[in-house]
């Protein structure tokens, strides 16, 4: 089935667009009354609005709001970029969003997604039609070679300014041209992107690998994020996804799994959340390795 009206933007026309636009700062001092409607937005859309992620039982805890920019970090192989990309696939249905994924080829996320609808074979037809739902609403920046920071920058804003984009997915900040000891470079980049999501009114999502440690069976925190810790201290939210390897192990080693039926697959830790309530909280999930889908009970 053809999609009619797609959108192939190429380098060229992304290239240079942040000299392009007004980029000065702007000096505003104004009184208190000049607020009074963002006020109003401040309890209505902050403290208790929001988008919810597609779990019940993260509704009271956590929010997206725009704005924001959320830290999504994990040790390797703990499912950070699976859990985010579940979440971005229902939020999708109702906020046009871009994913910026320099480690997994366009059509791998894509693919990913299509088997989270809950189908680990799909038909050609079932392929289309979930193409078809999804067309407008996801775009995917398909880099060639190494990208730098500034690149993932006029990326941003042009997603944002001409796409309409509300949530962009950025992974990894490790293939942002950020050398790993480059802590101030970190900062810098960081700072831009809470400072792209305030200005632009969206909600970014950054993914960052956890440092190594000698044990990764430990509850992760956000001191964990490798690199800068000016990477959580900037950001607005910070969670981590931490995969249950004991579990596996048990399993694997011939232990009852009715004994282990209730202990979750995986936990999302939310380690800072700057607005809303405050929250800081965890939540358990479940699971299922021919879907990569994310359930709140067990199968």
């Amino acid at each position: 089935m053809a999609i009619q009206n797609k959108v192939t933007i190429s380098e060229k026309d992304v290239s240079g667009y942040m000299q392009q636009r007004d980029n000065g700062e702007h000096l505003k001092i104004k009184s208190p009354s000049e607020y009074q409607d963002d006020i109003m937005s401040y309890f209505s859309d902050d403290v208790k609005g929001g988008i919810e992620l597609p779990f019940v039982k993260t509704q009271e805890d956590f929010r997206i709001r725009m704005g924001e920019l959320t830290i999504v970090s994990g040790y390797s192989g703990h499912g950070k970029t699976a859990w985010l990309s579940y979440c971005m696939l229902h939020l999708l249905k109702n906020h046009k969003t871009l994913i910026a994924s320099f480690e997994m080829l366009p059509k791998a996320t894509l693919g990913r997604m299509c088997m989270q609808t809950n189908n680990s074979d799909p038909t050609k037809a079932y392929i289309d039609d979930f193409i078809s739902k999804i067309e407008h609403k996801l775009y995917l920046y398909d880099a060639e070679g190494e990208t730098s920071t500034s690149k993932v920058l006029e990326v941003v804003y042009y997603a944002a300014e001409k796409l309409n984009v509300k949530m962009i997915v950025i992974d990894s900040l490790m293939k942002c041209g950020v050398n790993e000891d480059d802590l101030n470079g970190q900062k810098s980049f960081t700072n831009k992107l809470a400072v792209a999501a305030r200005d632009l009114k969206i909600h970014i999502f950054l993914v960052a690998h956890s440092r190594k440690t000698a044990d990764e069976n430990g509850s992760p925190s956000k001191f964990d994020v490798a690199g800068s810790a000016n990477i959580t201290n900037l950001a607005d939210n910070s969670l981590s996804v931490h995969r249950n390897k004991k579990k596996e192990k048990a399993l694997m080693m011939g232990e009852d799994p009715a004994e282990w039926k209730m202990h979750p697959d995986c936990t999302v830790y939310l380690n800072k959340q700057r607005h809303g309530n405050g929250t800081e909280t965890y939540w358990g999930f479940y699971f299922c390795t021919k879907t990569f889908r994310y359930m709140e009970k067990p199968r």
